[in-house]
């Protein structure tokens, strides 16, 4: 396959960048279309939650006065008599006792201006103290006729009963009997005014239109009002209304004109209906703005791409591929000096131009260095060969010591040297790590030459629980916190000395126990040391494999740079009874464990 040539590529790459940008702005275009509808419906439907809640809480207390026949006895019994047959007391208690009533329940909510109960006898009842006489003469005819009481329910006045007072809503509801025999009717005065502003700050600015019905009467309008025809409108309440006898949630709806989203609720308490409209294209306004900003702005940005790729084609792109043709034909072995019309090249290239002759010149120069120093160094490790000793004339000469200790009966010098073989290939042989049996083995071959040095003057036992022997570990881990319990734990030379090593999972986690039975330590210097293991040392970002440090801090810090911070070395202590020194290692496989360790090391 042929090269293509750095010219084609970069085209290449502008058209490509055109169309991932292209596509990547209808991608978050399509996102965004889909989240803002969502967040749009999840919007409707909390103002249609909201203004559900503001209805009830705002009628309320017209509840107690359509239910004051079943809740109050004595209003009922009241409202079952003619009041004008009484005698002057029991009127007066009577009347005294409903405006009371009626006063009692309506004086709670703000929205009501004045209620009025009138019976099939003319009985008025009213929170206001004196009725005016053209409200009890409308009142009166209305009850005369008895149309809300033949089959009617709940109507609604604007203007009040009277018809010429703009900020009032009249609410008429006859009031009954348990056995549903019609007694009197309920006439309530509600504040418009008040209610509408109600609704008018239940809504956000830009949830578009909300209307409230009762049946087929419009009671309240929110928003902009000249949003549609009146003709469009119908045909919104009316699927308003289907959608709420189907139980429908958010819908779009297409008038004819227009598309619109459809939101439904119906107030339980007043069986108002809300219906909530939002018009598609002010509901992705603000998107579709952002999107044509976005396509003005990146035909402005290709306009730039463009031009400026026009003109460093010429400035640049010519000129780099005349560098390459001079470069393809530099010697074998030698970096050429690159010599163009200066007058041709951009201060860019110029640059480049002379930092590839200072590089060239200066691996020329190197490249001459590096073949007297290879030959150099051929001949010193041809001298330092001769004097390698082989790791294997070691073992072969502790074997020798052991053959000749079985030979002169010296069978302490035969398990010395064996143990002391054993440790030497475990330290030499293999990886970073190694089964947690083969970790126990070479320490069990330490203690074996440890009690020749003090004569058996310890005991050793170890408890590893079934399962973990094979659990892969790094290694060297275990020796040098066995060799300091030798160096600080045992003071005395007693046979009653006592080493447990002991090992178990718990909690995804390998714990590897090492406890003796010496003079232990004071709690402070115990503080002081685990402070030391995990405030103060922090993971080291290389350890020096050659120093093959074996303190217990190295310990901890290889633990920490393979497994992390939350483990390493933890040292206990009960002071006169000895001290116990706890190793916490992850449990993983070595292909993972060698790349972490291998991460920490090289930082």
């Amino acid at each position: 396959m042929k090269n293509r040539s750095f010219r084609s590529i970069f085209v290449s790459v502008i058209i490509g960048i055109i169309l991932v940008i292209s596509i990547a702005n209808f991608v978050v275009y399509g996102l965004n279309y889909i989240e803002i509808r969502d967040s749009k419906i999840q919007k409707m439907e909390d103002v249609d939650a909201y203004m559900n809640d503001m209805i009830t809480i705002s009628l309320n207390n017209l509840k107690g006065l359509k239910q004051i026949c079943y809740t109050d006895n004595n209003a009922r019994n009241i409202l079952l008599e003619d009041n004008g047959i009484n005698d002057q007391k029991t009127k007066f208690e009577n009347q005294s006792y409903m405006d009371n009533a009626l006063k009692h329940i309506a004086s709670m909510d703000t929205v009501i201006l004045r209620a009025t109960i009138i019976n099939r006898y003319g009985n008025i009842y009213c929170t206001d103290t004196s009725v005016p006489e053209k409200y009890a003469s409308s009142i009166q005819e209305m009850t005369g006729e008895w149309n809300l009481l033949r089959g009617k329910e709940d109507e609604y006045y604007f203007g009040g009963i009277q018809g010429n007072e703009e900020n009032i809503l009249t609410f008429l509801h006859p009031l009954y009997t348990y056995a549903k025999t019609p007694i009197a009717l309920l006439a309530v005065d509600l504040d418009y005014k008040k209610l509408q502003t109600i609704f008018d700050n239940s809504t956000y600015e830009d949830s578009g239109n909300c209307f409230i019905l009762e049946g087929e009467q419009e009671l309240f309008c929110t928003g902009n009002q000249g949003n549609y025809k009146e003709e469009e409108k119908e045909k919104i309440l009316q699927h308003g209304r289907k959608m709420l006898s189907e139980d429908s949630g958010v819908e779009a709806f297409d008038t004819g004109d227009k598309k619109v989203y459809i939101s439904v609720k119906q107030n339980m308490l007043s069986g108002w209906i809300i219906v909530q409209v939002i018009p598609e294209n002010e509901m992705f306004l603000e998107i579709n703005q952002k999107m044509k900003l976005n396509f003005l702005f990146l035909l402005g940005a290709l306009s730039l791409v463009v031009y400026f790729s026009l003109y460093y084609t010429k400035k640049i792109i010519e000129p780099l591929e005349e560098f390459c043709r001079r470069i393809s034909h530099t010697k074998e072995g030698e970096l050429q000096i690159i010599d163009l019309d200066q007058k041709k090249l951009t201060k860019e290239i110029k640059d480049v131009t002379e930092n590839y002759n200072k590089m060239a010149k200066w691996m020329n120069e190197y490249l001459a260095r590096e073949i007297v120093y290879e030959k150099n160094q051929r001949k010193i490790q041809s001298n330092m060969l001769r004097y390698q000793i082989n790791p294997h004339f070691l073992y072969n000469t502790l074997n020798i010591i052991a053959s000749m200790g079985e030979l002169s009966d010296y069978p302490e010098i035969v398990e010395m040297t064996k143990n002391l073989s054993c440790i030497m290939q475990y330290n030499v042989k293999g990886g970073r790590f190694v089964t947690l049996k083969a970790e126990v083995d070479m320490v069990k071959a330490y203690l074996e030459i440890q009690k020749v040095r003090f004569h058996g003057g310890f005991s050793v036992s170890y408890e590893i629980e079934e399962g973990v022997e094979n659990i892969r570990i790094v290694k060297f881990i275990l020796q040098p916190i066995v060799e300091n319990i030798f160096a600080h734990g045992f003071l005395q030379e007693e046979e009653e000395n006592k080493i447990l090593i002991k090992a178990y999972r718990d909690n995804g986690r390998l714990i590897i126990l090492v406890k003796d039975n010496g003079e232990g330590m004071s709690q402070d210097k115990i503080e002081e040391l685990n402070r030391i293991l995990w405030i103060e040392t922090k993971r080291m970002k290389s350890i020096d494999e050659e120093e093959k440090s074996i303190g217990i801090n190295n310990v901890n810090i290889r633990l920490k740079n393979c497994y992390g911070e939350d483990y390493g070395v933890r040292i206990g202590n009960n002071p006169g009874k000895g001290t116990e020194v706890e190793l916490l290692l992850g449990i993983k496989g070595p292909e993972e464990e060698t790349q972490k360790y291998e991460k920490g090391i090289s930082g």
